[in-house]
């Protein structure tokens, strides 16, 4: 872990890579985006993700377990939201600089990437580091400015594929 960023190499293995591209590859056409196909995940179709939930709540565990004052800070109450699966065509990236936490996402905490297929590129933050492209390959990351981060041109020309989601706060239901 380096700069609050944690980075596991085979996260997941190729066939689960290729079994959630290959279950919501074609659901991306719908939602298009800059360029980029997107499927927000509905909570329905969680329970096709049922080997990779658990792997993720253990990852965050850990995470936040080496970074104490995430999850003491927020009194444990961090949910993962906001599955989605991104499509990226040849020649597309998400190029502008952008951190994920945002007047429209103001619940947004901590990101996650899992790198669905293998490219000569990845994302690359302010900073100057790059987490390159590895099939399998997950990281989990603030959401805030200090993380400041943009996609890079893949210059294979290929289709590319990622897996995101957030840890969102969950804020106490007010009495009206």
């Amino acid at each position: 872990m380096l700069n609050y960023i944690l980075i596991e190499d085979n996260f997941i293995s190729e066939q689960e890579c290729s079994y959630i591209i290959n279950l919501f590859k074609d659901k991306t056409e719908k939602q298009i985006i800059n360029g980029i196909n997107y499927y927000y995940i509905p909570e329905e179709e969680y329970k096709k993700l049922d080997f990779l939930v658990p792997k993720i709540t253990s990852s965050f565990n850990n995470y936040s377990n080496k970074f104490k004052e995430i999850r003491d800070h927020l009194d444990g109450s961090l949910v993962l939201t906001e599955l989605k699966f991104k499509h990226f065509k040849p020649g597309n990236f998400f190029e502008n600089w952008h951190w994920e936490h945002s007047y429209k996402d103001p619940l947004r905490v901590v990101g996650l990437t899992i790198y669905l297929s293998e490219h000569n590129c990845g994302t690359e933050f302010l900073d100057g580091s790059i987490i390159t492209s590895k099939k399998g390959r997950m990281t989990i990351f603030p959401s805030s400015f200090t993380h400041t981060h943009r996609g890079q041109l893949c210059p294979d020309y290929k289709d590319r594929y990622l897996f995101t989601a957030y840890f969102h706060t969950s804020p106490p239901i007010k009495n009206v």
